[in-house]
Protein backbone atom coordinates (compact mmCIF):
# COMPACT_ATOMS: atom_id res chain seq x y z
CA UNK A 1 0.00 0.00 0.00
CA UNK A 2 3.25 2.46 0.17
CA UNK A 3 2.00 3.75 -3.76
CA UNK A 4 -0.77 5.71 -2.36
CA UNK A 5 -0.24 6.12 1.61
CA UNK A 6 1.35 9.29 2.58
CA UNK A 7 4.17 9.81 4.65
CA UNK A 8 6.29 12.92 4.65
CA UNK A 9 8.62 15.50 6.13
CA UNK A 10 6.71 18.29 7.29
CA UNK A 11 9.24 21.22 7.91
CA UNK A 12 8.68 25.04 8.85
CA UNK A 13 11.38 27.52 8.65
CA UNK A 14 10.75 30.79 11.24
CA UNK A 15 12.91 33.89 11.35
CA UNK A 16 11.53 36.15 14.38
CA UNK A 17 8.03 34.32 14.43
CA UNK A 18 7.58 34.59 10.50
CA UNK A 19 7.51 31.82 8.35
CA UNK A 20 10.47 32.01 5.68
CA UNK A 21 10.45 28.59 4.47
CA UNK A 22 8.36 25.60 4.03
CA UNK A 23 8.29 21.95 3.04
CA UNK A 24 5.40 19.78 3.32
CA UNK A 25 2.42 22.09 3.42
CA UNK A 26 -1.23 21.45 1.61
CA UNK A 27 -3.33 23.34 -0.29
CA UNK A 28 -7.07 24.67 0.32
CA UNK A 29 -8.11 21.40 -0.98
CA UNK A 30 -6.04 18.69 1.38
CA UNK A 31 -3.70 17.77 -1.62
CA UNK A 32 -0.13 17.67 -0.40
CA UNK A 33 2.86 19.61 -2.49
CA UNK A 34 4.61 17.27 -4.65
CA UNK A 35 7.88 18.68 -3.91
CA UNK A 36 7.62 17.45 -0.24
CA UNK A 37 9.90 14.39 1.52
CA UNK A 38 8.22 11.89 1.00
CA UNK A 39 8.78 8.24 2.39
CA UNK A 40 7.25 6.32 0.09
CA UNK A 41 7.80 4.75 -2.95
CA UNK A 42 7.06 5.77 -6.50
CA UNK A 43 6.11 2.77 -8.55
CA UNK A 44 5.70 2.61 -12.08
CA UNK A 45 4.27 0.62 -14.72
CA UNK A 46 6.19 -0.09 -18.60
CA UNK A 47 4.94 3.29 -19.64
CA UNK A 48 6.21 5.11 -17.14
CA UNK A 49 3.11 5.90 -15.72
CA UNK A 50 2.38 6.05 -11.82
CA UNK A 51 1.22 3.32 -10.18
CA UNK A 52 -1.59 5.21 -7.86
CA UNK A 53 -4.55 3.33 -8.59
CA UNK A 54 -4.22 0.03 -6.56
CA UNK A 55 -3.32 -1.39 -9.80
CA UNK A 56 -0.39 -3.93 -8.62
CA UNK A 57 -1.21 -5.79 -11.96
CA UNK A 58 0.54 -3.32 -13.73
CA UNK A 59 3.80 -2.60 -11.46
CA UNK A 60 7.28 -2.86 -13.46
CA UNK A 61 9.85 -0.94 -12.13
CA UNK A 62 10.16 1.91 -9.25
CA UNK A 63 11.14 5.48 -9.96
CA UNK A 64 12.50 5.24 -6.72
CA UNK A 65 11.76 3.91 -2.90
CA UNK A 66 12.05 6.30 -0.47
CA UNK A 67 10.53 3.39 2.10
CA UNK A 68 13.06 3.34 5.61
CA UNK A 69 13.78 -0.68 6.30
CA UNK A 70 13.26 -1.29 10.10
CA UNK A 71 16.73 -0.53 12.05
CA UNK A 72 17.70 1.45 9.39
CA UNK A 73 18.01 5.16 9.22
CA UNK A 74 17.47 7.94 6.33
CA UNK A 75 18.88 11.92 6.01
CA UNK A 76 16.92 14.37 4.39
CA UNK A 77 19.16 17.38 3.21
CA UNK A 78 17.27 21.14 3.73
CA UNK A 79 18.37 24.38 1.70
CA UNK A 80 17.26 27.40 2.46
CA UNK A 81 18.88 31.06 2.21
CA UNK A 82 18.52 33.60 5.47
CA UNK A 83 16.88 36.83 4.44
CA UNK A 84 19.57 39.82 4.53
CA UNK A 85 16.73 41.36 7.00
CA UNK A 86 16.88 38.75 9.59
CA UNK A 87 18.14 38.83 12.85
CA UNK A 88 17.87 37.56 16.12
CA UNK A 89 17.46 33.60 15.53
CA UNK A 90 16.28 31.29 12.93
CA UNK A 91 14.56 28.24 13.94
CA UNK A 92 13.84 25.04 11.88
CA UNK A 93 10.37 22.92 12.96
CA UNK A 94 10.24 19.20 11.63
CA UNK A 95 7.45 16.68 11.78
CA UNK A 96 7.08 13.22 10.38
CA UNK A 97 3.53 13.05 9.39
CA UNK A 98 1.48 9.85 7.89
CA UNK A 99 -2.60 9.93 5.83
CA UNK A 100 -3.69 6.92 4.96
CA UNK A 101 -4.54 7.98 1.24
CA UNK A 102 -3.18 10.66 -1.08
CA UNK A 103 -5.85 12.67 -3.05
CA UNK A 104 -5.14 11.43 -6.33
CA UNK A 105 -6.62 8.00 -5.18
CA UNK A 106 -9.51 9.42 -3.65
CA UNK A 107 -10.14 11.34 -6.02
CA UNK A 108 -9.92 8.25 -8.46
CA UNK A 109 -12.50 6.73 -6.27
CA UNK A 110 -15.00 9.56 -4.94
CA UNK A 111 -14.66 11.74 -8.32
CA UNK A 112 -12.17 15.16 -9.57
CA UNK A 113 -13.54 17.11 -6.97
CA UNK A 114 -13.03 15.71 -3.83
CA UNK A 115 -10.95 17.35 -1.51
CA UNK A 116 -8.96 15.28 1.16
CA UNK A 117 -10.10 15.45 4.51
CA UNK A 118 -8.46 12.47 6.27
CA UNK A 119 -7.23 12.85 9.39
CA UNK A 120 -2.85 13.25 9.60
CA UNK A 121 -0.77 11.66 12.34
CA UNK A 122 1.79 12.87 13.67
CA UNK A 123 4.33 10.46 14.06
CA UNK A 124 7.06 12.64 15.23
CA UNK A 125 8.21 16.49 16.04
CA UNK A 126 11.67 17.98 16.69
CA UNK A 127 13.34 21.10 16.28
CA UNK A 128 16.70 23.18 15.88
CA UNK A 129 17.33 27.20 16.79
CA UNK A 130 20.28 28.41 14.98
CA UNK A 131 21.86 31.96 15.98
CA UNK A 132 21.91 34.66 13.80
CA UNK A 133 24.58 37.01 13.46
CA UNK A 134 23.37 40.82 12.67
CA UNK A 135 23.54 42.27 9.03
CA UNK A 136 26.34 44.04 9.50
CA UNK A 137 28.14 41.32 10.76
CA UNK A 138 26.99 39.12 7.71
CA UNK A 139 28.30 41.58 5.45
CA UNK A 140 31.65 42.27 6.84
CA UNK A 141 32.17 38.18 7.05
CA UNK A 142 30.93 38.05 3.16
CA UNK A 143 33.08 40.49 1.57
CA UNK A 144 36.13 39.38 3.98
CA UNK A 145 35.63 36.13 2.41
CA UNK A 146 34.81 37.92 -1.22
CA UNK A 147 38.80 39.41 -0.60
CA UNK A 148 39.74 35.88 0.33
CA UNK A 149 38.55 33.85 -2.61
CA UNK A 150 39.78 36.54 -4.78
CA UNK A 151 42.93 36.55 -3.79
CA UNK A 152 43.31 32.58 -3.64
CA UNK A 153 40.18 30.96 -5.37
CA UNK A 154 41.45 27.72 -3.35
CA UNK A 155 42.67 29.09 -0.19
CA UNK A 156 40.15 27.74 2.56
CA UNK A 157 38.44 30.13 5.17
CA UNK A 158 40.76 31.30 7.64
CA UNK A 159 39.78 32.55 11.38
CA UNK A 160 40.25 36.19 10.15
CA UNK A 161 37.34 35.80 7.59
CA UNK A 162 34.96 34.58 9.92
CA UNK A 163 35.92 36.73 13.15
CA UNK A 164 33.19 39.18 12.34
CA UNK A 165 30.66 36.31 13.33
CA UNK A 166 32.65 35.12 16.43
CA UNK A 167 31.28 37.48 18.50
CA UNK A 168 27.73 37.12 18.74
CA UNK A 169 27.31 33.72 17.69
CA UNK A 170 25.86 31.72 19.90
CA UNK A 171 25.51 28.24 20.80
CA UNK A 172 22.99 25.95 19.13
CA UNK A 173 19.82 25.38 21.05
CA UNK A 174 17.88 22.03 20.85
CA UNK A 175 16.66 19.80 22.91
CA UNK A 176 18.40 17.64 24.86
CA UNK A 177 18.30 14.02 22.66
CA UNK A 178 16.78 11.06 24.47
CA UNK A 179 18.55 9.13 22.25
CA UNK A 180 22.76 8.20 22.96
CA UNK A 181 24.94 9.75 20.81
CA UNK A 182 26.68 7.57 19.10
CA UNK A 183 23.52 6.36 17.93
CA UNK A 184 22.53 9.35 16.41
CA UNK A 185 25.78 9.20 14.63
CA UNK A 186 25.43 5.75 13.68
CA UNK A 187 21.97 6.27 12.09
CA UNK A 188 23.28 9.80 10.73
CA UNK A 189 25.84 7.23 8.63
CA UNK A 190 23.53 4.75 7.70
CA UNK A 191 21.29 7.39 5.95
CA UNK A 192 24.43 8.34 4.20
CA UNK A 193 25.50 4.76 3.28
CA UNK A 194 22.06 3.85 1.99
CA UNK A 195 22.40 7.34 -0.59
CA UNK A 196 26.46 6.94 -1.48
CA UNK A 197 25.21 3.49 -2.82
CA UNK A 198 22.70 4.26 -5.54
CA UNK A 199 24.22 6.06 -8.88
CA UNK A 200 25.27 9.11 -8.37
CA UNK A 201 25.42 9.01 -4.89
CA UNK A 202 28.73 8.33 -4.09
CA UNK A 203 30.01 11.86 -3.10
CA UNK A 204 28.34 10.77 0.51
CA UNK A 205 30.48 7.70 1.17
CA UNK A 206 33.43 10.24 2.85
CA UNK A 207 31.16 12.08 4.98
CA UNK A 208 29.88 8.58 6.21
CA UNK A 209 33.09 7.33 7.04
CA UNK A 210 33.44 10.74 8.92
CA UNK A 211 30.09 9.98 11.24
CA UNK A 212 30.88 6.36 11.42
CA UNK A 213 34.60 7.46 12.83
CA UNK A 214 32.59 9.75 15.69
CA UNK A 215 31.11 6.45 16.66
CA UNK A 216 34.23 4.21 16.63
CA UNK A 217 35.28 7.80 18.76
CA UNK A 218 32.34 7.25 21.32
CA UNK A 219 33.56 3.66 21.79
CA UNK A 220 31.30 1.58 20.11
CA UNK A 221 31.98 -1.42 17.97
CA UNK A 222 29.58 -0.40 15.14
CA UNK A 223 31.91 2.16 14.15
CA UNK A 224 35.00 0.51 12.49
CA UNK A 225 32.09 -2.44 11.08
CA UNK A 226 30.91 0.78 9.59
CA UNK A 227 34.05 2.06 7.83
CA UNK A 228 34.51 -1.30 7.02
CA UNK A 229 31.28 -1.74 4.87
CA UNK A 230 32.09 2.09 3.24
CA UNK A 231 35.80 1.04 2.28
CA UNK A 232 34.39 -2.15 0.36
CA UNK A 233 31.83 -0.01 -1.10
CA UNK A 234 34.39 2.41 -2.94
CA UNK A 235 36.93 -0.89 -3.29
CA UNK A 236 39.60 -0.01 -0.77
CA UNK A 237 39.95 -3.46 0.50
CA UNK A 238 43.15 -3.01 2.77
CA UNK A 239 41.98 -0.16 4.99
CA UNK A 240 38.22 -2.84 4.78
CA UNK A 241 40.30 -5.13 6.34
CA UNK A 242 41.98 -3.11 8.80
CA UNK A 243 38.37 -1.54 9.63
CA UNK A 244 37.50 -5.68 10.38
CA UNK A 245 40.13 -6.03 12.90
CA UNK A 246 39.43 -3.47 15.16
CA UNK A 247 35.72 -4.28 15.02
CA UNK A 248 36.79 -7.71 15.95
CA UNK A 249 39.22 -6.68 18.52
CA UNK A 250 37.08 -3.88 20.21
CA UNK A 251 35.05 -4.21 23.69
CA UNK A 252 32.85 -5.25 23.11
CA UNK A 253 33.24 -6.99 19.82
CA UNK A 254 31.14 -5.92 16.40
CA UNK A 255 28.63 -8.62 15.86
CA UNK A 256 30.57 -11.91 14.79
CA UNK A 257 28.40 -12.66 12.07
CA UNK A 258 28.85 -9.03 10.61
CA UNK A 259 32.53 -9.35 11.20
CA UNK A 260 32.45 -12.99 8.93
CA UNK A 261 30.43 -11.65 6.17
CA UNK A 262 32.17 -8.43 5.54
CA UNK A 263 35.21 -10.08 6.23
CA UNK A 264 34.17 -13.21 3.52
CA UNK A 265 33.71 -10.04 1.20
CA UNK A 266 36.78 -8.54 1.62
CA UNK A 267 39.13 -11.63 1.70
CA UNK A 268 37.64 -12.73 -1.80
CA UNK A 269 38.11 -9.43 -3.17
CA UNK A 270 41.64 -9.62 -2.01
CA UNK A 271 41.45 -13.09 -3.77
CA UNK A 272 42.22 -15.11 -0.27
CA UNK A 273 39.09 -17.77 -1.60
CA UNK A 274 40.21 -20.16 1.45
CA UNK A 275 39.96 -17.33 4.09
CA UNK A 276 36.66 -15.95 2.14
CA UNK A 277 35.35 -19.75 2.17
CA UNK A 278 35.63 -19.79 5.62
CA UNK A 279 34.02 -17.15 6.87
CA UNK A 280 31.05 -17.87 4.68
CA UNK A 281 30.96 -21.78 5.85
CA UNK A 282 30.87 -20.15 9.24
CA UNK A 283 27.86 -18.19 8.98
CA UNK A 284 25.79 -20.62 7.53
CA UNK A 285 26.84 -23.34 10.09
CA UNK A 286 25.43 -20.36 12.41
CA UNK A 287 28.46 -20.94 14.42
CA UNK A 288 27.65 -17.98 16.84
CA UNK A 289 25.98 -18.24 20.39
CA UNK A 290 24.44 -15.11 20.42
CA UNK A 291 22.73 -15.78 17.00
CA UNK A 292 20.83 -18.87 18.87
CA UNK A 293 19.48 -17.29 21.47
CA UNK A 294 18.05 -14.54 18.73
CA UNK A 295 17.05 -17.18 16.82
CA UNK A 296 18.70 -16.18 13.69
CA UNK A 297 19.22 -18.95 11.61
CA UNK A 298 21.87 -17.64 8.40
CA UNK A 299 21.64 -20.87 6.70
CA UNK A 300 18.30 -19.62 5.18
CA UNK A 301 19.90 -16.67 3.73
CA UNK A 302 20.35 -17.60 0.00
CA UNK A 303 22.32 -14.65 -0.78
CA UNK A 304 25.43 -16.26 1.74
CA UNK A 305 24.57 -19.52 -0.59
CA UNK A 306 25.00 -17.76 -3.60
CA UNK A 307 28.04 -16.05 -2.45
CA UNK A 308 29.87 -18.77 -1.30
CA UNK A 309 29.45 -20.95 -4.42
CA UNK A 310 30.18 -18.10 -6.97
CA UNK A 311 33.74 -18.25 -4.50
CA UNK A 312 33.57 -22.21 -4.55
CA UNK A 313 33.40 -21.67 -8.56
CA UNK A 314 36.26 -18.90 -8.54
CA UNK A 315 38.85 -21.41 -6.42
CA UNK A 316 37.86 -24.54 -8.41
CA UNK A 317 39.21 -22.71 -11.46
CA UNK A 318 41.96 -21.74 -9.40
CA UNK A 319 42.69 -25.50 -8.46
CA UNK A 320 42.21 -26.92 -12.11
CA UNK A 321 44.73 -24.91 -13.07
CA UNK A 322 47.15 -25.99 -10.41
CA UNK A 323 46.18 -30.04 -11.47
CA UNK A 324 44.34 -30.28 -8.64
CA UNK A 325 41.55 -31.79 -10.65
CA UNK A 326 39.86 -33.62 -8.03
CA UNK A 327 39.63 -30.75 -6.11
CA UNK A 328 38.03 -28.80 -8.25
CA UNK A 329 35.79 -30.93 -9.01
CA UNK A 330 34.45 -30.80 -5.35
CA UNK A 331 34.05 -27.02 -5.21
CA UNK A 332 31.96 -27.82 -8.49
CA UNK A 333 29.67 -30.40 -6.89
CA UNK A 334 29.29 -27.96 -3.50
CA UNK A 335 28.27 -24.99 -5.81
CA UNK A 336 25.89 -26.71 -7.80
CA UNK A 337 24.27 -27.59 -4.02
CA UNK A 338 24.68 -24.51 -2.81
CA UNK A 339 22.53 -22.71 -5.99
CA UNK A 340 19.92 -25.51 -5.68
CA UNK A 341 19.45 -24.80 -1.96
CA UNK A 342 19.04 -21.42 -2.81
CA UNK A 343 16.65 -21.78 -5.11
CA UNK A 344 14.45 -23.05 -3.25
CA UNK A 345 14.60 -20.09 -0.86
CA UNK A 346 14.08 -17.51 -4.05
CA UNK A 347 13.35 -19.36 -7.73
CA UNK A 348 13.41 -16.03 -9.55
CA UNK A 349 16.94 -14.54 -7.77
CA UNK A 350 19.15 -13.79 -11.61
CA UNK A 351 22.44 -13.86 -9.63
CA UNK A 352 21.60 -17.33 -8.23
CA UNK A 353 21.18 -18.89 -11.97
CA UNK A 354 23.63 -17.08 -13.66
CA UNK A 355 25.95 -18.99 -10.85
CA UNK A 356 24.67 -22.26 -12.13
CA UNK A 357 25.00 -20.99 -15.60
CA UNK A 358 28.57 -20.77 -15.15
CA UNK A 359 29.61 -23.62 -12.96
CA UNK A 360 27.49 -26.15 -14.96
CA UNK A 361 29.93 -24.72 -18.06
CA UNK A 362 32.96 -25.24 -16.05
CA UNK A 363 31.42 -29.22 -15.15
CA UNK A 364 30.96 -29.78 -18.90
CA UNK A 365 27.08 -29.65 -18.93
CA UNK A 366 25.91 -27.41 -21.87
CA UNK A 367 21.97 -28.70 -21.52
CA UNK A 368 22.21 -27.34 -17.84
CA UNK A 369 24.18 -24.36 -18.42
CA UNK A 370 21.48 -23.80 -21.34
CA UNK A 371 18.45 -24.39 -19.24
CA UNK A 372 20.21 -22.09 -16.31
CA UNK A 373 20.70 -19.23 -19.12
CA UNK A 374 17.35 -19.31 -20.02
CA UNK A 375 16.00 -18.53 -16.53
CA UNK A 376 18.72 -16.13 -15.80
CA UNK A 377 17.41 -13.73 -18.79
CA UNK A 378 13.44 -14.28 -17.73
CA UNK A 379 14.64 -12.91 -14.15
CA UNK A 380 17.08 -10.65 -15.14
CA UNK A 381 16.65 -6.48 -15.32
CA UNK A 382 15.59 -5.42 -18.82
CA UNK A 383 17.50 -2.60 -18.34
CA UNK A 384 16.42 -1.28 -22.35
CA UNK A 385 12.64 -1.53 -20.81
CA UNK A 386 13.38 0.10 -17.39
CA UNK A 387 15.12 3.13 -18.66
CA UNK A 388 11.85 3.78 -20.96
CA UNK A 389 9.72 3.83 -18.13
CA UNK A 390 12.16 5.94 -15.83
CA UNK A 391 12.86 8.42 -18.65
CA UNK A 392 9.02 8.70 -19.56
CA UNK A 393 8.31 9.32 -15.57
CA UNK A 394 11.11 11.97 -15.01
CA UNK A 395 9.64 13.64 -17.81
CA UNK A 396 6.26 13.50 -17.02
CA UNK A 397 6.63 14.20 -13.31
CA UNK A 398 9.30 16.82 -12.43
CA UNK A 399 8.58 17.19 -8.28
CA UNK A 400 9.14 12.76 -8.64
CA UNK A 401 12.52 13.48 -10.87
CA UNK A 402 13.71 15.61 -8.44
CA UNK A 403 13.14 13.00 -5.52
CA UNK A 404 14.81 10.53 -7.90
CA UNK A 405 18.22 12.12 -7.38
CA UNK A 406 21.03 9.96 -5.19
CA UNK A 407 21.55 13.18 -3.27
CA UNK A 408 18.51 15.26 -2.94
CA UNK A 409 18.49 19.27 -1.27
CA UNK A 410 14.43 20.14 -0.58
CA UNK A 411 14.62 24.22 -1.00
CA UNK A 412 12.39 25.45 1.51
CA UNK A 413 12.00 28.64 -0.43
CA UNK A 414 10.48 26.77 -3.47
CA UNK A 415 8.75 29.72 -5.20
CA UNK A 416 5.06 27.96 -4.99
CA UNK A 417 5.51 25.74 -2.56
CA UNK A 418 2.02 24.83 -0.17
CA UNK A 419 2.02 27.02 2.72
CA UNK A 420 4.66 29.26 2.04
CA UNK A 421 4.09 33.51 2.32
CA UNK A 422 5.38 34.34 -1.57
CA UNK A 423 7.18 37.39 0.11
CA UNK A 424 9.16 34.45 1.68
CA UNK A 425 10.67 33.00 -1.55
CA UNK A 426 10.83 36.37 -2.72
CA UNK A 427 12.96 37.88 -0.51
CA UNK A 428 14.95 34.53 -0.13
CA UNK A 429 15.74 35.01 -4.18
CA UNK A 430 16.79 38.60 -3.78
CA UNK A 431 19.38 38.00 -1.11
CA UNK A 432 22.72 37.07 -1.78
CA UNK A 433 23.27 35.20 1.80
CA UNK A 434 22.92 31.60 2.15
CA UNK A 435 22.42 29.59 5.10
CA UNK A 436 26.49 28.53 5.31
CA UNK A 437 27.65 32.76 5.39
CA UNK A 438 26.10 32.53 8.69
CA UNK A 439 28.09 30.10 10.38
CA UNK A 440 31.55 30.79 12.78
CA UNK A 441 34.11 28.60 12.70
CA UNK A 442 33.58 27.86 16.43
CA UNK A 443 29.74 26.67 14.96
CA UNK A 444 28.71 23.00 15.32
CA UNK A 445 27.19 23.16 11.98
CA UNK A 446 28.73 20.63 10.18
CA UNK A 447 26.80 20.80 6.87
CA UNK A 448 27.17 24.25 5.15
CA UNK A 449 24.60 25.53 3.44
CA UNK A 450 22.37 22.67 4.63
CA UNK A 451 20.56 20.85 7.66
CA UNK A 452 20.04 17.57 8.38
CA UNK A 453 16.73 16.06 9.32
CA UNK A 454 17.39 12.25 10.04
CA UNK A 455 14.22 10.07 9.83
CA UNK A 456 14.15 7.09 11.90
CA UNK A 457 11.88 4.09 12.15
CA UNK A 458 8.97 3.73 14.68
CA UNK A 459 11.31 1.72 17.19
CA UNK A 460 12.73 5.37 17.93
Amino acid sequence: TADSNEVWLDVTLLAGGRVIGRSGGMDEGGGLDPWSRFYNIFLLDREGMRIDRRNPEHIFVPLYNHQVPPGAGDVTHLGFRVPSDSQGEITVKAALRYRKFDRTYLQHVYGAEYENDLPIMTLATDEITFPLASPGEREAATNARGASNGANAAAPLTASTTAPLTASAAAITTPAPTTPEWERWYDYAIGLIRTADKPGGRAEFRQAEFAFAQVERLKRPEGPLGIARVCLLEGRVEDAVTALGRAAAHDPPAYPWSVAWFSGLANRQNGELDAAISHFERLLANDFELAHERGFDFSLDDRILTELADTLLERSRRRENAGDSAGATEDLDRAKSLCERALVMDPERSATWYVLERLELARGDDAAAEAAAKHHRRYKVDDNARDHAVTAARLRYPAANHAAEAVVIYDLQRPGAFELPPSASATARQSGTSAASQQSGASAVSRQSETSAVAKDSRQ
